[in-house]
Formats: C-alpha cells, sequence, structure tokens
C-alpha cells in the first residue's frame, strides 16, 4: 500500500494520543519533514511585530523603570499540530501551523547579559512563567541602546556629612514589641510631592531637609502633594548671615572663605537648626532653584517663611523599628549614606555598601519614605547583607537618572549609613519672633550632674508676650521642668525626652512683656545616664569641592553666656524663646478714677474695649460689667480683692490683665476667664493676645 502524507499523518495522530496525553510528540519521515502536535499549553509560535522590538535611553537608569518601555504582552500560537521543514545543515524551521490557537499573554523581561554591567546594548527575552516553549522556537528579542553614561547615576559633588552624635550619645529605641507593617510605601500611597532635582549642586542636605518638611506638612493634613518649599533658600542662609532684629547673632558668623556654598554640602541636623530659628522654610516661587547662580538676597530675607520647624527627633539609623515608626508619623526622614555607583543594582533598584576595613564617610543624604522587610538580601550587586529588608529612598536626582521615577532601595544593613536619621514636624508660623544666641550649628556640650540647673538669660523688648521656649538636648530618657522668669512673674514648662533632638515647648501661662526686660529661662534636669547641655561652638568644616579641600569657619560669639549651678560659660546654651506681638494696637479707652473705691451693680454699659482700674482696693460689684458687650481686657491691679462672682455674666472672650498669685488670677482661673500676666502692676501699656 502507497504511503500518503495524510495516511501517514493519520497514523501519527493515533500514536500520539496512545502516549499517555504528553505534551508533545514528534515522528520523522522519509521526505525530509516532522510532524509534531502540540498541546494548548505550549507556544509553537510569535506573531510577527510591526516595528523591531527596540528602546532607546540617554541613561542607564532602573531597570524598573526602563522596563514601563517593553511590551506587556505578545501574540503567541498555542498547541496545534506544526510541520517542520529539515534544511540541508540539518535544522528544523516552522513550515505550517495547523489547529494552533492565537492567544494574548502577560511576558516580563530578562536581560541576556548582565544588566549591572557597563554595555552599550542590551538584549532582553520574554521571561516566560506557565507556558511551555516547542522545540526551535525563537524567542524575540529586545534591544535597549543607551545612548548616554552607562555607568549608572551623573554623580554629584561630595558632600560630607559631619557626625552628629558622638558614638556614646544615647539614641531612642522603638518599644520591643511594637506592632508595624512588613511594607509601608508613601510614593504608592501618593503622599509625596513630585521629585525634585538638585542638578549639578552639592546641595542634596538641603533637598533631603526639605523632603521631610514637605512630607511632614503632607501627612499632617496642612498641604496635598502640591507642596513646594524652597531649597535655595535654605541652602543659603545656612552658609549666611541673617538679619536678626533682637541682636543675638551680633559676631556669629559663617566663613566660606572663597568656597561656594551650592556645593559645600551640609547636614539635615544644621539645616533643622537653622530653620528653628525662623529662617524659613519658604516657598519655592519665592526663591526657586532656578536662581542657584545668581541668588543673592538681602539679609532681612532670611525671615519670610510661612512655615515654621516646630521639633526636629533624631534616631538611630540601626534602629529599625523606630525609623519605620517615625515613617509613619512623619512621612519622611533625612539620612545619610555613602555612594558609589558599583554598589547600584540597576536590575533590582538596590543599593547596599558592603563592609570596609576602613571607617566610611557619607557623602550623600536622601529621604527614607517606607520599607519592604521581604525584600530579599539576593537582590543586591555589591554583596548579601546579613537579612532581607531594605528602606524605600526618595532621591533629589530627578526621575531619569539612576532611580525608579526618583525612588530606589536601601539595605536596612548599609554599612555606610550615617549614625542618625531626622524627622522633622513642621508647622504654619504661629511666633512672630525668636531670641536665640545659638545662630550658628556646630553642637558643642557640657557634661552635667543629675538635677542641675541650667540658665540663660535674655533681654525681651516691651509690648511682646513670651509664650514658648525652645531647646535642643540630645540625651534620651531625661526631664527638663522650665521656668520663665521676668521681673516678679514667672511661669513653667515640661517636657520629656524621648527622643534626642530639638523641642518648642509652649509655656503654661504666657508672659506680657510691658517695657523691655531681662527674662531668665531655667530648667532643671533630670534622668540617668550621660546628661548633657547642648550649647553652640566654633568649629571647622573642610570639604573637598571640585578636588580642593577648603576650610569652613563657623564662628560663635558669646552672647549672654550659660549659666550651670550657678557658674558662668563662655557659650551659648541651645535655649531660645519664642514671643508674639500684641494682636491689637489699642490704648485704655475706659479708665476709671483714682479715687474710686466702690462699682455698683451694673454701674456700666457701654463699647468700650479696654478698662483699667486705679491702684487702690476697690469692690466689684454684683454684674458690674455685664452690660459692656465689647470688653476686651480690663487691668486688675492686685489691691482689688472683692470681686462679684457676677461682675462680669454674660461676658465672653475677653482677658483679665493683672499680677501672677492675686485675686485677679485666682477670679479668672476660678471662672474660665482667660488670664495673663503683666510685670508693672500699674501699668496702662497695651494688652498682648497669648494666641498671637
Amino acid at each position: 500500500m502507497r504511503n500518503t502524507p495524510c495516511g501517514m499523518f493519520a497514523m501519527l495522530l493515533c500514536f500520539v494520543l496512545l502516549l499517555s496525553f504528553a505534551p508533545l510528540a514528534w515522528a520523522e519521515d522519509t521526505a525530509g519533514y516532522e510532524t509534531r502536535l502540540y498541546d494548548e499549553n505550549v507556544i509553537v509560535g510569535f506573531a510577527e511585530s510591526d516595528s523591531p522590538l527596540t528602546v532607546d535611553t540617554e541613561y542607564k537608569y532602573a531597570l524598573v523603570e526602563l522596563q514601563k518601555e517593553f511590551p506587556a504582552q505578545l501574540t503567541v500560537l498555542m498547541g496545534g499540530t506544526a510541520f517542520y521543514t529539515r534544511g540541508a545543515d540539518g535544522e528544523l524551521s516552522l513550515h505550517h501551523i495547523d489547529g494552533a490557537v492565537t492567544q494574548e499573554i502577560d511576558v516580563s523581561w530578562k536581560c541576556v547579559e548582565d544588566y549591572d554591567e557597563d554595555f552599550d546594548i542590551f538584549h532582553f527575552v520574554p521571561a516566560l512563567s506557565e507556558e511551555e516553549l516547542a522545540d526551535d522556537v525563537e524567542l524575540p528579542v529586545l534591544t535597549v541602546n543607551v545612548l548616554g553614561w552607562i555607568k549608572g547615576p551623573t554623580m554629584p559633588p561630595m558632600e560630607e556629612e559631619q557626625e552628629l552624635f558622638a558614638e556614646s550619645t544615647e539614641v531612642y529605641f522603638a518599644p520591643e514589641g511594637t506592632s508595624l507593617p512588613v511594607s509601608y510605601n508613601n510614593y504608592e500611597l501618593g503622599k509625596l510631592p513630585p521629585i525634585r532635582n538638585q542638578g549639578n549642586y552639592g546641595t542634596c542636605w538641603a533637598f533631603a531637609t526639605i523632603a521631610a518638611a514637605e512630607a511632614d506638612l503632607i501627612h499632617d493634613g496642612v498641604f496635598d502633594t502640591g507642596i513646594d518649599l524652597s531649597e535655595l533658600h535654605l541652602a543659603y542662609f545656612n552658609y549666611h548671615l541673617f538679619y536678626d532684629e533682637k541682636g543675638c547673632n551680633i559676631g556669629d558668623n559663617v566663613l566660606l572663605n572663597g568656597a561656594d556654598y551650592l556645593k559645600a554640602g551640609g547636614n539635615a541636623l544644621y539645616a533643622s537648626l537653622d530653620m528653628a530659628n525662623l529662617i524659613g522654610p519658604v516657598q519655592e516661587a519665592d526663591v526657586p532653584y532656578s536662581w542657584a547662580d545668581s541668588y543673592s538676597p538681602e539679609i532681612d530675607d532670611g525671615r519670610i517663611g510661612s512655615m515654621q520647624i516646630s521639633n526636629v527627633y533624631g534616631y538611630s539609623s540601626r534602629d529599625i523599628a523606630a525609623v519605620k515608626q517615625a515613617v509613619l508619623d512623619h512621612g519622611a526622614l533625612a539620612v545619610a549614606y555613602n555612594d558609589d555607583s558599583k554598589n547600584y543594582s540597576a536590575t533590582y533598584n538596590t543599593y547596599y555598601y558592603p563592609p570596609q576595613a576602613a571607617k566610611i564617610k557619607t557623602n550623600h543624604i536622601v529621604a527614607i519614605v517606607g520599607w519592604d522587610d521581604n525584600l530579599s538580601a539576593d537582590s543586591f550587586r555589591s554583596g548579601t547583607p546579613e537579612g532581607n529588608g531594605a528602606w524605600l529612598i526618595r532621591n533629589s536626582w530627578g526621575v531619569n537618572d539612576y532611580n525608579h521615577s526618583g525612588y530606589f532601595w536601601l539595605s536596612y544593613y548599609d554599612k555606610s549609613l550615617g549614625r542618625s536619621a531626622f524627622a522633622l514636624d513642621v508647622m504654619p508660623s504661629r511666633y512672630q519672633h525668636v531670641y536665640a544666641y545659638d545662630n550658628v550649628p556646630p553642637l558643642w556640650y557640657w557634661t552635667v550632674s543629675n538635677g542641675s540647673a541650667i540658665e540663660q538669660d535674655f533681654q525681651v523688648d516691651a509690648g511682646e508676650v513670651i509664650e514658648a521656649v525652645g531647646v535642643y538636648c540630645e540625651t534620651a530618657g531625661v526631664n527638663l521642668a522650665f521656668t520663665v522668669t521676668c521681673g516678679n512673674v514667672s511661669t513653667e514648662a515640661f517636657l520629656t525626652v524621648g527622643v534626642p533632638g530639638y523641642y518648642l515647648v509652649p509655656l503654661s501661662t504666657p508672659i506680657s512683656v510691658i517695657e523691655r526686660s531681662e527674662v531668665n529661662v531655667q530648667y532643671i534636669i533630670t534622668g540617668t545616664g550621660t546628661l548633657r547641655v547642648n550649647t553652640e561652638g566654633p568649629s571647622t568644616y573642610s570639604p573637598t569641592i571640585n578636588s580642593v579641600q577648603h576650610n569652613i569657619y563657623y564662628e560663635s560669639q558669646c552672647g549672654s553666656g550659660l549659666i550651670i549651678d550657678g557658674d558662668l560659660k563662655e557659650k551659648d546654651a541651645r535655649i531660645k524663646l519664642f514671643t508674639n506681638d500684641m494682636t491689637e494696637n489699642i490704648e485704655p479707652n475706659f479708665i476709671l478714677p483714682d479715687d474710686l473705691s466702690e462699682i455698683g451693680q451694673e454701674a456700666f454699659s457701654g463699647s468700650f474695649t479696654y478698662a483699667r482700674l486705679p491702684d487702690r482696693p476697690v469692690t466689684i460689684g454684683q454684674r458690674a460689667f455685664a452690660n459692656c458687650p465689647n470688653l476686651a481686657y480690663i487691668l486688675i491691679p492686685p489691691q482689688v480683692t472683692d470681686i462679684s462672682p457676677d461682675a462680669f455674666e454674660g461676658l465672653s472672650g475677653f482677658t483679665i490683665l493683672g499680677v501672677d498669685g492675686s485675686a485677679a488670677e485666682r477670679y479668672a482661673r476660678e471662672h474660665g476667664i482667660t488670664f495673663m500676666a503683666i510685670l508693672d502692676e500699674g501699668s496702662s501699656s497695651d494688652p498682648v493676645d497669648s494666641n498671637g
């Protein structure tokens, strides 16, 4: 019987069906071609692409970013009967397909070469998962042409982070058992503004600090992700004198000695302490980064900010739980590390600096904005960290250089991490003035005993109300009990330092200053371990800029001097006073006669806003001021002790001015009326609203 192709095919088909449904079967005939039957999960061909699979890029940035341009699906032929012809060299090629089904499959891509090595052309092929590939089917190849940089980032100038805390300094560690999610990503949650680009300047420290400020304001709901604060303003006034209306910074200065402040580097703590002196931050629209090469403002432009730093928290970068909690509480933390492109994996968008024998200097500052405990330790290029897990890092090199949309992963165990990571509390400006002698950033300290008294004096202008103190303390777990005294008036505040850093502490009762006066701020420090009092002090910073070493000098002039347990020190404590002006420019418009001794029942009615009683014993009768709806302030001298319980019945929103401990103060407290202490019990000076 003659053997025909159709008959042969039928026999082969029967034979294949008997082979327990094997994925594929084949037979060879004497005519030089083969017939194979494939099941429905086997790819027997790829559709022709209308255009070559090529991608051109100016940068070899992270693969996860580059792959956005790769096809997410491919058209394939699945299963059926395939006929292959055999060439003279014995190679098979697809000749015909019968019964195959065309469909779209999802694909990822893998690089044929090591993408972390330096080439200018890379080739990618589909990484198939569930589908099997028939023999001799060629995978489509996607070619990536690198047209520009092939070694990673365009590196900024080197930037050194000055070590902020000594190795022995106590740091905050999260309580044991703290429950935190295994991953958190502020970028994917849409809680961050667009990525910024520092350009060719060494200003990463300013960008990371502003990133922490913006993230905190977004986290607190003060702004949405459209917020844009000025990095240039911060960078400039970190290295230049600003106008201090209170004259506390006389003699303080930073000498650049020819160095370029835009390339001198810096660190997040110094930048934050500058802003704590009401130096910004300001809106980007007020001082845009595009002015970098020409910005030369007046010195009084330093204090034009609508935002204010209230707290700065310094966490140990090795305390993973504490840093995670800070990300949840503030949105971002600024942290330094040493950047070297050889340690960056473009394949996985990861970075890890392995252990080295010598001490590693940090040279770049970024912001931590999330984490992933499950990121494999095998995902790093320059070694294997001690464990899985990495921080999500927000960079400041734009979106197309060295990172995935401006973000990459930094191992928890990176050996170059700076010891401290900083989070900020930022708020809309609440205080108009600050008295602070600590205008130079470098940190000095005195070691003190448990229970030591620390004091600093200030000269406060008339017509202001003292509302808060600011203090820097790098000792965790201590208690600070403040007493602010002006003349015969004192008020208190208390602070427990859970995390080392800077704190703004509101006073329990504001003090209004009637005439320019000396104000003493004292705090008692109690706690265990080594107790330190931080001061400003001179320092020399020696950055290398464009291969040239520069010496930048921080010069500090002692203002009033720090007193520790009665001993005067030639340093100024990192203590500040915050004040506001009065809210109304008024004079008493209702002054009662000096010989008045009694105010009868419902004695007054009228539109006056500020009343002053004479400096003598006066009895205030029933509902004496009940018919004075516009009354905002009433000055009651300490000689007045007899006040009817309903003397101000029906009134709201007014303030009693008086002397601490007087009958007027007790009356105000008992009746829920705002009380404000004044210095001169007989003064007719204007009041100051404690709410600013």
